[in-house]
């Protein structure tokens, strides 16, 4: 079987696709790094001069915090430069900072980090590797010869498979080193000792993706004749794995989801508002026509009441948006790992810590500073004032004379800040990564032993004539 491997790696190596993908890879892998760098930059820059802002004039009347940059963005992106640098915390509510806006004529660009060159550069190199293995050395008659020697059927198969899975290492390797050198070059201390765990794992779950094309195609190799068909079926399941179910996932779930969309959610705002907000407004406005309140201050007590009921409404709709939103990724996620590119790419998110876990993670974390905030703000303020993203004025007339009544307003503390909280960004641990990531992990060895079973078993049926 070495005889095997040696030969058919030779072969590989010394192809011009092989020459073509080495000298590609290294580009690619470069031009990621350099990538990565740059926005690294940039990101640490705007994440220290925010802390060190938030540090030095610490208020009661808001607070920013910003995600810390996440030193492994370069192996899966996970979406994050399409996500919120960070929230506004006002009131106890969450804000969104606002991303930069895109062109939606346009496709989004996906990030040329390493999920997505392993997800659709090597992924396709590992079908051609293996497409004719099988079915073109039937085509040239040597498949007979070959066996005629003492060499089992399942000897042959696993040497040419071992071969596969060298032949794109090689170049992945190389590609990863000079990625690693690129980052800790022009980023010192970015990467942790503790990161490198995270780097060599991910190195494995790329063999797993490897591994499970590569039992595909010696499959499809072993059942169909022509070589020629072979690379036509394999590359339409390509396609199915990783654009198809993927894309198509989004849009089952979005038509199979009983929320509103974003234009229906926007168009039930302004009912709601007018219900909750302005015909109450109306009802203290009339019952101060009827002379119900004595003074001002009855008033503005009355319409604080209903413009923080308001607020409350305002908050609580846009929670709910939220979480239908969320649960339409769940969804739209859950259907997607029918593909192993989905599963390679949520495990590889998962031990980078980005993505919607990544995203999660640092949520759960402003939520609960937003709490610590708070305790502050009632101990030396004695009351927290709850505000949204709106907020409410118009004028009445008490006595013949104009007054403007307005929602409440935060209130600003101006003693002592020393003992204010401060926010301290927690990374999940690596074990907590692979818990995360162990479903993921558990679809892809499934699926690399469906197919390792299909594809000897169909190999060992192969009429080698």
């Amino acid at each position: 079987m070495k005889t095997i491997i040696r030969r058919e790696f030779l072969d590989h190596v010394q192809s011009l696709q092989f020459i073509v993908l080495f000298a590609l890879s290294v580009v690619l892998f470069a031009a990621s790094g350099f990538v990565y760098v740059r926005a690294q930059a940039e990101r640490d820059v705007y994440y220290r001069t925010q802390m060190t802002r938030a540090e030095r004039h610490p208020s009661t009347m808001g607070a920013r915090l910003v995600r810390r940059p996440n030193p492994l963005g370069f192996m899966a992106a996970g979406g994050d430069q399409d996500r919120p640098s960070g929230y506004d915390i006002q009131g106890g509510e969450l804000t969104p900072i606002p991303v930069n806006p895109r062109t939606f004529k346009l496709p989004a660009v996906p990030a040329l980090d390493w999920s997505f060159l392993i997800r659709v550069l090597f992924s396709l190199y590992v079908i051609l590797l293996g497409y004719d293995a099988v079915s073109g050395e039937k085509e040239r008659g040597t498949l007979r010869l070959i066996l005629a020697n003492p060499l089992g059927r399942v000897k042959l198969l696993v040497g040419k498979y071992c071969s596969i899975m060298a032949a794109a290492s090689v170049p992945f390797a190389a590609g990863v080193l000079v990625s690693l050198i690129i980052v800790s070059a022009f980023l010192p201390g970015g990467l942790a000792a503790a990161d490198l765990g995270r780097v060599l794992f991910v190195f494995f779950l790329v063999l797993a993706y490897f591994s499970l094309f590569a039992f595909l195609s010696l499959l499809f190799s072993s059942l169909i004749a022509r070589s020629s068909l072979v690379l036509l079926a394999l590359l339409a399941v390509w396609v199915c794995f990783a654009v198809v179910i993927p894309s198509s996932s989004i849009v089952i779930a979005e038509k199979l989801s009983a929320a509103p969309s974003e234009t229906q959610s926007a168009r039930m705002f302004e009912p709601m508002v007018q219900k909750e907000v302005w015909t109450k407004i109306g009802g203290v406005q009339e019952r101060v026509n009827r002379g119900e309140f004595r003074t001002e201050d009855e008033i503005h007590r009355e319409t604080d009441r209903i413009f923080e009921e308001g607020q409350a409404k305002v908050t609580e709709f846009y929670a709910n948006y939220a979480r239908a939103e969320n649960e339409r990724g769940r969804k739209a996620k859950a259907m997607s790992r029918i593909s192993p590119a989905a599963l390679f790419q949520y495990a590889a998110e998962d031990i980078a810590g980005t993505g919607d876990a990544g995203e999660e993670n640092f949520l759960s974390q402003c939520r609960e500073y937003s709490r610590a905030v708070d305790g502050f703000i009632l101990r030396k303020l004695g009351k927290v004032v709850r505000v949204s993203r709106w907020s409410f004025s118009t004028n009445m007339e008490f006595q013949g004379k104009p007054i403007v009544v307005r929602s409440p307003q935060l209130l600003n503390y101006t003693g002592d800040m020393s003992d204010y909280p401060k926010f301290e960004e927690r990374r999940p641990g690596f074990g907590e990564a692979l818990k995360s990531a162990f479903g993921d992990l558990a679809g892809l060895l499934v699926w690399n032993i469906l197919l390792a079973g299909l594809a000897f078993s169909a190999f060992l049926r192969t009429d080698v004539r």
